[in-house]
């Protein structure tokens, strides 16, 4: 983003914060993104729902920020995928491998080689996007496609296993895509912690400054076990490497497993720092997304048998926390097929492969939904006909949903099948029901001792 671009981009915030409420305002503009402003038409990044808001809201406030600060009428064009910020940005490539060398001219002495560690199997094709993480790839393919201007720091954070890995690769990879001879590097904290160490024993710091701070791109993944580490010196010399990489221009990307303002033990002048640029985060992926996910790892692997999509669907319903479980499955899987040498991968050979993955892998094809049903029906009063029927009553509806949530819990069938042992329900009726009952009880002791009640009878 150039300057006037990013001059344009604060005053459209400031007068559209001026124009709208507070939550509105973080609602319906927060999260947008400007991605350029090219031949009087600014391209902006934003949700496909909140297009309608935009347009009728907003496209004034564009215009007089167009008019002060490029002197002409600027107009919208709202862009939703991350495909499409590739091909919007895919002019400025040229642009970008000739700003390196500008800002890299040829020194006496030359720097030392950068080992990237990057891996090349990591790249914004085969990141499956979703809901939980469209805005992390957004920002993260805008940083690669214009690296220190866009964002600095990108700071991604989420629990384990949900792709930080992978977007730190993605943006690296991309980067030397387009310009081979920049100078990017990929490293977790503990082994820049590690190299730390070895150079404060080797008493060769400058060596370790010099590998560090003539980056163009620093990615660093796991930035919370630095708040973990009590040995002097380490914070500091970070905040260092921050400092001067951030002041002359260069991108840094960091992952954590947790927001900035909760890395304790950590300095506050880097928890501010950390804060600079643009924050966003991964949540674990809905059921569509595992489905995506499975279906574009099975393709990648290229095994020798083929999976049936019931099967498909009955994984992504048994592992929702994060993509490592969905990997390990495969590999489960893999080894239970090869073993039988199967032809095709059937929920029953899905089943007994993961069923030591499973916490609850002793109750694997004991419970039928069926005698779930019955024994919620005798408890709330209702038949199970009524449960798997299309009526509204509430004491049916509560004893529908919980039937669902409990067949969810304590079975190990996909989503789509539950749903069709309830009167031919979509999969996310049952996801519904089971999130419902589960933010109830979680609050509700009274729900929770009769689901308990329940389970006791079922079992």
């Amino acid at each position: 983003m150039t300057e006037n671009e990013q001059i344009f981009w604060n005053r459209v915030l400031e007068l559209a914060q001026d124009h709208l409420t507070q939550a509105t305002f973080e609602f319906f503009v927060l999260d947008a993104q400007l991605i350029k402003v090219e031949n009087n038409i600014a391209f902006i990044y934003i949700d496909r729902m909140k297009e309608l808001f935009w347009e009728k809201n907003l496209q004034q406030v564009i215009i007089t920020a167009g008019f002060e600060i490029f002197n002409s009428q600027i107009n919208a064009q709202y862009v939703f995928e991350s495909a499409e910020i590739n091909n919007v940005t895919a002019n400025n490539s040229t642009q970008q491998i000739n700003s390196f060398a500008q800002q890299n001219p040829t020194s006496k002495e030359p720097l030392p080689t950068v080992q990237s560690n990057l891996n090349p199997k990591y790249q914004f094709d085969n990141f499956i996007q979703g809901d939980e993480n469209k805005w992390a790839k957004a920002a993260s393919i805008a940083v690669a496609n214009s690296p220190g201007t866009t964002y600095n720091p990108l700071f991604i954070w989420g629990g384990p296993g949900l792709g930080k890995t992978h977007l730190l690769n993605a943006i690296g990879n991309t980067v030397l895509e387009n310009n081979p001879n920049a100078r990017v590097r990929y490293i977790t904290t503990e082994n820049f912690i590690n190299e730390f160490v070895t150079h404060i024993r080797l008493e060769s710091m400058e060596e370790l400054k010099e590998n560090f701070r003539n980056l163009d791109v620093l990615l660093i993944d796991d930035i919370q076990s630095l708040a973990k580490k009590t040995l002097e010196g380490t914070q500091e010399e970070f905040f260092n490497t921050f400092n001067a990489l951030h002041a002359n221009n260069k991108q840094i990307v960091l992952t954590s497993d947790r927001t900035p303002d909760h890395l304790n033990n950590l300095e506050e002048r880097l928890v501010t720092r950390f804060k600079w640029g643009l924050t966003v985060d991964i949540t674990p992926p809905d059921y569509e997304t595992r489905i995506a996910i499975l279906t574009n790892k099975i393709l990648e692997q290229g095994y020798p048998y083929t999976f049936s999509q019931d099967t498909i669907e009955y994984l992504a319903g048994q592992f929702d926390s994060n993509v490592r479980d969905l990997e390990g499955a495969l590999k489960d899987i893999n080894l239970v097929a090869t073993f039988k040498q199967a032809n095709v991968i059937t929920v029953d050979l899905a089943a007994e492969a993961i069923r030591a993955r499973k916490q609850d892998a002793p109750v694997i094809n004991i419970i039928s939904i069926e005698e779930i049903q019955t024994q919620v029906g005798k408890f709330y009063g209702v038949t199970t006909k009524e449960i798997k029927s299309t009526k509204r009553n509430q004491d049916i509806v509560l004893a529908r949903q919980v039937a669902m949530y409990l067949a969810r819990e304590m079975t190990d069938n996909s989503l789509p099948k539950i749903g069709k042992e309830f009167g031919g329900r979509d999969h996310s009726t049952v996801l519904h029901a089971y999130n419902k009952i589960k933010n109830i009880i979680a609050q509700d002791d009274s729900l929770r001792i009769e689901i308990e009640t329940i389970k006791n009878k079922i079992k």
